[in-house]
């Protein structure tokens, strides 16, 4: 061969072996570029997640429904409230009634306790005259 083509064959030899290290250092760097880019969507799908759960939760606050539910759980919660004060308080007086009722009947049984008592004695009285 002659010395031209030997250097034309050196010369595409050095541009392919360029284009080759080139080639093999642009495909690492696109694997790591397309990586990167996996984190970001990663990242901003989260972003949209939470984006629209702060949307529904303004809009649920904002809206006619959702400001129509929060008044109606408030009044519940305060019937709620005022019934528990009510049952609370007829429990009580009930309690207090029973009570009276159970002081009285006592008293009743201790009266006649005493009539019995009274009764028994003059009958004693009466048996010991008798027998004088």
């Amino acid at each position: 061969m002659n010395i031209a083509e030997w250097i034309l064959v050196i010369m595409l030899a050095i541009a392919l072996f360029i284009f080759l290290v080139a080639g093999i250092v642009l495909v690492i760097k696109l694997i790591n570029l397309a990586n990167e880019a996996k984190k970001i969507v990663m990242t901003g799908q989260g972003i949209a997640a939470k984006a629209d759960d702060i949307v529904d939760n303004v809009k649920g606050m904002t809206s006619v429904g959702g400001i129509v539910k929060t008044f109606a759980n408030h009044v519940m919660e305060n019937q709620e409230h005022r019934y528990a004060a009510q049952d609370a308080a007829r429990d009580a007086a009930e309690q207090a009634a029973a009570a009276q009722v159970a002081i009285a009947e006592a008293e009743q049984a201790e009266k006649q306790a005493k009539r019995a008592t009274a009764s028994a004695r003059s009958a004693k009285k009466a048996a010991r005259t008798a027998k004088k």
